[in-house]
């Protein structure tokens, strides 16, 4: 079965993976790994696992509105269980992209973290892993607004990412509320 969005034939293979383990999960419960996510980001956001395994969870979240216009956007929420060193060391480890990137303090869903902006190419971005640029249905010469939020809890280590389009700023900001508030840390 082909992935497909309604108003655009770009194909996104993430879209293609395995729902199931959310539904083994009782949906969203993701407390062995120090969080769940509310039923209710179903509605915004089409909630895809990445990876659900002893190192990580890693769940992308697509935009419904988006999805349905053909417009790129991609959320994602991972937590790392057996990273070991510093907030700053993990951020700067994501890809060479952000080896060297400023990071600026701020907190999300209760706890310090480091947050970073900026607007890049993919293929600048996904430096030395193209491939992901087809998995998530972008395009190597598509500019988008990167934004990634670096935390620990739990002793592990994770980060929410949010790249969309340029323009609609707001509403994109809006959506990553959305996100954080649908997600609850559990300790």
């Amino acid at each position: 079965m082909e992935a497909r969005v309604s108003a655009t034939s770009r194909r996104i293979p993430a879209l293609e993976r395995d729902r199931q383990p959310l539904i083994r999960r009782g949906l969203y419960d993701f407390s062995d790994y120090g969080f769940s996510v509310s039923i209710s980001l179903a509605g915004p956001f089409e909630v895809v696992p990445m990876e659900v395994s002893e190192e990580a969870a890693f769940l992308f979240l697509y935009p419904r509105k988006d999805l349905e216009t053909g417009r790129f956007s991609l959320f994602n929420f991972h937590i790392f269980l057996k990273y070991i060193g510093s907030l700053e060391e993990f951020a700067h480890s994501r890809g060479a992209s952000v080896k060297n990137i400023a990071l600026e303090d701020t907190r999300v869903l209760g706890v310090p973290a480091k947050i970073y902006r900026r607007t890049i190419s993919m293929a600048a971005l996904f430096e030395g892993v193209p491939q992901v640029i087809d998995l998530i249905g972008g395009r190597p010469d598509l500019v988008v607004v990167d934004s990634h939020v670096y935390f620990e809890h739990r002793h592990a280590h994770a980060y929410s990412g949010m790249l969309h389009e340029p323009g609609n700023d707001q509403a994109y900001e809006q959506l990553r509320t959305t996100l954080f508030a649908g997600i609850r840390l559990v300790h």
